[in-house]
């Protein structure tokens, strides 16, 4: 007669079923934003400088971390350093976690001042300006990141890695709240600038008001089509969509976990949040940049510099090639840059 696995066995083969699937998602995803690294090498030249930054920024923090929790997943498994150094490394890790979301959030207001500010935008948006933002945000966030290696926050408890969220001393209990207010204004500000995008284009679209010209050396009186004002909103739409599911329950966990961590709900949510940050790094580089080439031709991934068209009538930094409007021509380089 034949066996029937036990409860035991059938627990190990999912946990190698769900290992199994997560390190696919690593590896899609680093290779994904190697993909978009070499994109950005070989059409660096034509491209907006700091848009170009922007993304090599996003694609570079995205593979450190991707290739890190892959790493220190087979650590964990195998027991192959210390358990201390292994928590120690995964707060090291969450610090790229977090950068992500800095880089998300500059690129959003960078793209909400070039669209519905567009003067504004080209008096002050500049290489340097963008640069100077990435570097104080992203070093703020992996500043308050980093505060457990000086006792302010747990990582390390009675022999094992702890979570921050489930602190139970004041002083790490504080550190918790402070992430997620980090957290929050991240993912607010995402959104908020995505939602004010697609309430702009909906206005334009109803009022048949033009979108002002970020250059003043050509006429600003050519009105969007409407196709592809639909079609930009529900872009913006998916984006906004994608980042509230991937990111919204790992802030939602920190506050459970201090009221209600014994629950079953706080257990699930927590290992769903974790799942769903997994997905979130495997999509980043396609929802950014690799979406406008695998949709037209995937041999662009790989081919060299892309030819200049004189159908592209606008450039993302302002500047013009010829002085006609064509938003069907703004929208797959507005997506390189969400």
């Amino acid at each position: 007669m034949d066996s029937f696995p036990t409860a035991g066995e059938k627990s190990t083969n999912i946990q190698v079923a769900i290992q199994a699937l997560i390190t696919a998602a690593f590896i899609i995803g680093a290779a994904a934003n190697i993909a978009v690294l070499w994109i950005l090498y070989k059409s660096s030249k034509v491209r907006n400088s700091k848009h170009v930054l922007m993304l090599r920024c996003l694609a570079c923090n995205d593979v450190v971390a991707q290739c890190g929790m892959l790493l220190l997943m087979y650590l964990n498994k195998f027991e192959l350093i210390p358990l201390h150094w292994r928590c120690a490394l995964y707060v090291g890790l969450r610090g790229f976690g977090i950068g992500s979301g800095c880089v998300a959030l500059i690129m959003a207001v960078e793209r909400w001042l070039a669209l519905t500010k567009p003067f504004v935008y080209q008096t002050i948006v500049t290489h340097r300006m963008v640069r100077r933002c990435l570097c104080i945000l992203w070093c703020t966030a992996i500043t308050i990141t980093y505060l457990p290696f000086v006792g302010f926050g747990q990582y390390y408890n009675d022999g094992k890695c702890s979570r921050y969220r489930e602190a139970t001393e004041c002083k790490d209990v504080v550190y918790a709240y402070i992430f997620f207010a980090l957290g929050s204004f991240i993912i607010l500000g995402i959104v908020w600038c995505n939602v004010s995008i697609i309430l702009e284009l909906w206005k334009i679209r109803h009022t048949q008001r033009p979108l002002v010209r970020r250059s003043s050396k050509v006429d600003a009186n050519t009105k969007y089509s409407t196709a592809e004002e639909i079609s930009f909103a529900k872009f913006m739409t998916t984006v906004c969509l994608v980042f509230i599911i991937c990111w919204m329950p790992q802030m939602i966990s920190i506050p459970l976990a201090q009221y209600w961590k014994e629950t079953r709900f706080y257990k699930v949510l927590g290992k769903i949040a974790d799942l769903l940050l997994v997905i979130y790094f495997a999509l980043d580089p396609y929802v950014y940049v690799l979406q406008r080439y695998t949709r037209r031709n995937p041999c662009k991934l790989f081919c060299g510099k892309p030819k200049n068209s004189s159908s592209r009538s606008i450039s993302i930094n302002g500047t013009t090639q010829t002085s006609t409007i064509q938003l069907q021509n703004l929208t797959p380089i507005l997506r390189e840059k969400v």
